[in-house]
């Protein structure tokens, strides 16, 4: 189990910043970064801010899978690695993965990492969008869940609680793009279709 939240976050990483580029590439011309490339500085903090967090991660999973020990020694309850709560957070690190790449690919050419101001690729209301307005950040919430119980510590449970405000911030940012690029058609579709999950976070 060592190594399980280290695949996690490589696996998370090369399917977001490798895979699913070179796929919008081959299919749309654009490789759907945009990250650093926002003029607003609430915007450029939260991309460095996410680079730091996905830094955080990396290293504390490697730490763990180079030295056992080091998380017996900081473990807020007993070693994860030894009783249900591992296989628990392997369970959920799968389930976001799994999501993130279904709700990824059902974006289309409307994918990016990022917010690309001017760009009216297209409002997506079905597949997984057809019950959550934001099912990566959901995702991402599921798989940080797991790694939490997978490595138990403050540091964990710090990136976990960052999770939730970063990505509310995030999407606060998007949805203000989304509505100033697709006007009434975004707000029918946010007054349909829960935040996270069907029927929570609706606009009113």
């Amino acid at each position: 189990m060592r190594y399980v939240a280290l695949i996690g976050i490589l696996a998370f990483l090369l399917i977001a910043f490798v895979w699913r580029p070179w796929l919008q590439a081959r299919r749309h011309g654009t490789w759907g970064i945009v990250l650093f490339q926002s003029r607003r500085r609430r915007q450029l903090a939260g991309d460095s801010l996410a680079v730091v967090w996905f830094a955080l991660l990396l290293g504390q999973a490697a730490m763990v899978a180079a030295w056992p020990d080091w998380l017996a020694r900081r473990a807020l309850w007993t070693d994860p690695s030894h009783d249900g709560l591992g296989l628990i957070g392997a369970a959920l690190m799968l389930v976001g993965l799994v999501l993130m790449v279904t709700a990824q690919l059902g974006l289309g050419a409307s994918w990016r990492i990022g917010i690309e101001e001017g760009a009216q690729p297209g409002l997506v209301t079905d597949g997984l969008y057809r019950y959550s307005r934001n099912p990566i950040y959901l995702a991402f919430f599921i798989a940080m869940l797991g790694y939490t119980l997978l490595i138990a510590t403050v540091l964990s449970l710090a990136l976990l609680v960052g999770t939730y405000f970063g990505t509310r911030h995030q999407i606060a940012a998007e949805e203000e793009y989304l509505e100033r690029t697709y006007g009434e058609a975004y707000r029918a579709y946010a007054r349909r279709v829960g935040r996270f999950v069907p029927g929570i976070g609706r606009r009113q």
